[in-house]
């Protein structure tokens, strides 16, 4: 499995904070009558699909600042104004409901803009078809290092000061801190010695189960859209395949 040989820095500093509810706790917060959770359920929501939104529209062409405005208007006019997330149903992706209606949104911008635009988009509707694909790329590509990212941090949280505080550190350095920082990847002797594990075979093998626990935190991430288990086995799958293709 090679899915967390690199963990980019900002991929920890998005999940600073750890869900305490499901996903879909999130929506239903979002779209409750409660002011103070509809509140936290939108910043939750804003929290993880900013990023995914802006590399979909600079996938698509756009620039880093008109992708930011682009990704902030719907936020404000589709999201907070006209209530989308009050349409998303259990079993049926929230990212695709997401990308759809930031597709339309952008399309609206644009002929409002400017009449011209709208033409050439109609003449370019072959090239579009291409680039709506690498668009599509790149948000699931965003939205598995957001996934990833999640399970590393709720994992950190269990393992810190438990039981497993000595395997989370060796994992840590061993293959999280070269990853991250770029650091050298020491030997499983080195970290043994480091952290009072009773040989380089042990070291191996906590490592070995600490990368398995990510990935099982991993799992219960992506459980968190899904309805049912074959959901889950398909989205976990289409998490991970757009990782590898990054070599992730």
């Amino acid at each position: 499995m090679t899915i967390l040989c690199t963990i980019p820095l900002e991929w920890r500093r998005m999940s600073s904070t750890s869900f305490v509810t499901t996903r879909w706790s999130m929506v239903e917060a979002a779209t409750g009558d409660d002011p103070v959770e509809r509140q936290r359920g939108l910043d939750e929501f804003t929290r993880l699909y900013r990023s995914p939104c802006e590399a979909w529209l600079r996938a698509r062409g756009d620039g880093a600042d008109r992708a930011e405005e682009t990704v902030q208007d719907f936020l404000y006019r589709v999201i907070f104004e006209r209530g989308l997330l009050a349409t998303a149903e259990r079993g049926r992706s929230l990212r695709a409901l997401v990308i759809r209606a930031l597709q339309n949104h952008r399309t609206d911008l644009f002929r409002r803009e400017t009449t011209q635009r709208r033409h050439e988009e109609a003449a370019a509707a072959g090239r579009d078809a291409i680039e709506e694909s690498a668009a599509e790329r790149a948000f699931d590509l965003e939205w598995a290092r957001t996934q990833l990212a999640e399970a590393v941090e709720r994992t950190r949280r269990k393992s810190l000061g438990s039981k497993h505080d000595a395997a989370w550190r060796c994992f840590e350095r061993r293959v999280l801190l070269p990853a991250i920082q770029g650091t050298r990847r020491p030997g499983y002797e080195a970290v043994a010695r480091e952290f009072g594990i009773p040989g380089a075979d042990r070291a191996t093998v906590l490592v070995r189960e600490m990368r398995m626990k990510v990935l099982a935190a991993l799992q219960q991430v992506v459980s968190e859209t899904a309805r049912s288990p074959e959901d889950v086995e398909a989205e976990l799958a289409h998490v991970k395949a757009c990782l590898r293709e990054r070599g992730l």
